[in-house]
């Protein structure tokens, strides 16, 4: 997280899943800050995960601060949300500038024409 408090891309930090009712935070990588409408406000993130499904990214060496050792981290880069600053629970780490513009790369593939 920068001084700003503001996150950047490849900031990683807990929030709530829009997607599951009632349920605990998760965390979420920024993929993308500066560049939104809101700058500050909000942040388009991709679900990070322990759940080793067959389409996830390992994050592994990627990391750059915020690891948990004793767990294994993926990227989902089809389950892409926009959270809100007001809505980050706590900043959990940072990955690097490549792997999160691999899962960018990734993300535009299920945008693309079928």
């Amino acid at each position: 997280m920068t001084d700003t408090n503001r996150f950047q891309k490849g900031d990683v930090f807990w929030a709530p899943d829009p997607f599951r009712r009632g349920s605990n935070p998760r965390l979420w990588v920024v993929l993308a800050a500066d560049s939104l409408p809101y700058p500050g406000e909000e942040y388009l993130c991709a679900a990070l995960t322990t759940s080793n499904l067959p389409r996830n990214f390992v994050v592994g060496d990627d990391w750059v601060s915020g690891k948990d050792p004793t767990k294994t981290s993926y990227c989902s880069p089809w389950v892409v949300t926009t959270i809100k600053h007001d809505a980050v629970v706590n900043p959990q780490g940072q990955v690097t500038e490549s792997f999160v513009d691999e899962m960018i790369a990734e993300c535009k593939q299920y945008l693309g024409p079928q």
